[in-house]
């Protein structure tokens, strides 16, 4: 059973998560970029912000250096805990699904899965995936904008054993 681990953000990071949510539309918006937006119960801004503040929340759970904002690519990487490169990935639901465009999206090491709760400041870690577990484990859905591979949150491994590898590589 995978139990998820609720993370309540600081004011500052919540603040620096806000800053640097509008801070990367307005910069993509100065270069003349339309940033997209496939959902519209959200705007982009509301979105970016949302996903900074699940990065800061997987930061602080592991102790890693904070997100920052990237102005072209990210390259598939928020975060670094040591040497394994981490795409956090945010859910709406709190416990929506891990969701990738294609395989070749997941460039991480490790995917972490997080959900949204109704305090804005506080996520659900749900778990986190290898991209092997995840093209085992992947089924395809059309949410009405083209198909996603997507994983369900009962597949996901439990957030503990991320920090177990994480503390393997450390001390090997």
């Amino acid at each position: 059973m995978n139990y998820p681990m609720a993370v309540k953000l600081s004011k500052r990071d919540a603040h620096s998560a806000e800053l640097m949510g509008a801070d990367t539309v307005a910069l993509l918006e100065m270069r003349g970029v339309r940033p997209r937006l496939e959902n519209e119960r959200q705007s982009r801004v509301d979105a970016n912000i949302h996903g900074f503040k699940a990065e800061f929340a997987v930061a602080r759970l592991f102790g890693v250096d904070t997100p920052v904002v990237n102005v072209c690519s990210d390259g598939g990487v928020d975060l670094w805990i040591d040497d394994i490169s981490v795409d956090v990935k945010l859910s709406n639901k709190p416990d929506g699904p891990l969701i990738f465009d294609s395989a070749d999206s997941f460039a991480a090491m490790c995917a972490v899965m997080v959900g949204r709760t109704e305090d804005p400041d506080e996520f659900l870690i749900n778990g986190c995936a290898t991209k092997a577990l995840f093209l085992r484990k992947h089924y395809k859905h059309d949410f009405g904008y083209g198909e996603r591979l997507v994983m369900d949150v009962k597949d996901l491994q439990p957030i503990e054993w991320l920090w177990r590898r994480a503390m393997e590589r450390r001390f090997q």
